[in-house]
């Protein structure tokens, strides 16, 4: 059989079984054995002389060649990324053009004689500037008490006596539905019958207290609304009510929702606005003047920043009970850790700086190691 026809691969059968070829010990003299069905046969040095197959390596591409387009009307420098100039040139663009008479400009006196944007510029209401606590501290700008938002206001009632009892009744359930409707009732109450609600003031203001440290946010804050709406229409006759009242709201105002913390400023500035400052300063010291949360010292601080003001310089000076318990409290914490503490109640002490016997209540009222950095607050 002639095996050079065969253009194929040639693979030699295995070898027939036999005894295996002695190996020599050296390894100098270790030769390759042939066996002897391949000595005579040329299909085996043909295999092992034949080259491998390989395919041929494809030419190498040229990398491409960057080139830049000739550009006619090229951007401007400043049109770089993240530049928000064409946005600015885009929307000056689309600006309406308006035909008005244009005002004559005095060029002598630098100013546009236009009297219709003068007297719109009268109208318009001050901005209110807060300025830094760092400015504060220094005596720049200090804030006053801001004008307080008006209440809600509720219909009146058709029977006030039996809405008095389903109101009680409904703070009493458990469900936080009823409880809005009850509190609703209270406002509608203490807005348009007061008589009414007099004589059982104890008992309903209790009820509302409650409320304010229920557990439901929707509650909570409508139960701090509602004691704004009796210290706002009651005034003086909460007097009885307001320590316990300022307490919850103080431990209150230590929560990080916003719209809980706008609520009992709220509550608390009518407090002061609308109670006995005797009363005011006595709750405000029970309730957050010693607290743990610097938050609720902050409330307090404000809280008596805001009496200070309400009362007037002249007026906390002057008196003996109400100066001695006021005056040490600002004046410690004029000095507390927490900044936002600070701020308030180093703004009370530079307004009762400004009146010609602070020195003196200083020296009387504050003890002898505070009383030169408590007397450079209120020189500055």
């Amino acid at each position: 059989m002639d095996f050079r026809e065969n253009f194929e691969p040639f693979f030699p059968p295995l070898p027939p079984s036999g005894p295996r070829p002695i190996r020599p010990k050296s390894r100098r003299s270790l030769k390759v054995l042939k066996p002897e069905w391949l000595e005579d046969s040329f299909t085996y040095e043909e295999f092992l002389s034949r080259p491998f197959p390989q395919h041929p390596a494809p030419p190498p591409v040229p990398p491409p060649v960057t080139t830049q387009p000739d550009m006619v009307n090229k951007e401007p420098a400043y049109y770089s990324p993240g530049s928000r100039i064409p946005i600015l040139d885009r929307r000056r663009k689309q600006r309406p053009v308006l035909d008005v008479e244009q005002p004559t400009i005095n060029m002598a006196a630098h100013s546009i004689q236009d009297k219709a944007a003068q007297v719109e510029r009268s109208r318009r209401k001050p901005k209110i500037v807060r300025a830094a606590p760092q400015a504060v501290e220094r005596g720049q700008g200090l804030e006053q008490p801001p004008v307080l938002p008006a209440l809600t206001r509720e219909e009146p009632l058709n029977r006030p006596g039996e809405a008095l009892g389903q109101a009680l009744c409904l703070l009493q359930d458990e469900e936080w539905e009823r409880k809005t409707e009850g509190l609703r009732l209270v406002r509608a109450l203490a807005q348009h019958h007061v008589d009414v609600v007099l004589p059982e003031l104890h008992s309903v203001s209790t009820a509302v207290i409650e409320e304010i440290k229920n557990l439901r946010t929707l509650v909570s804050r409508d139960a701090i609304y509602t004691m704004a709406h009796l210290f706002h229409h009651l005034q003086h006759s909460m007097d009885s009510e307001v320590e316990g009242a300022a307490r919850t709201l103080l431990h209150k105002a230590g929560e990080a929702s916003l719209f809980i913390k706008e609520g009992v400023e709220l509550a608390l500035s009518m407090m002061v606005h609308s109670c006995s400052p005797g009363r005011v300063l006595r709750g405000l010291l029970a309730g957050g003047f010693r607290h743990r949360n610097p938050a609720t010292r902050a409330a307090t601080a404000l809280c008596l920043n805001r009496l200070v003001h309400v009362m007037g310089a002249s007026r906390v000076l002057k008196g003996r009970t109400f100066t001695s318990k006021i005056l040490p409290a600002i004046s410690t914490l004029a000095f507390d850790a927490a900044q936002e503490v600070r701020t308030p109640a180093r703004a009370a002490l530079r307004f009762l700086g400004g009146h010609r016997e602070a020195a003196a209540a200083v020296e009387k009222f504050i003890s002898i190691r505070d009383q030169a950095s408590v007397k450079k607050l209120l020189l500055n």
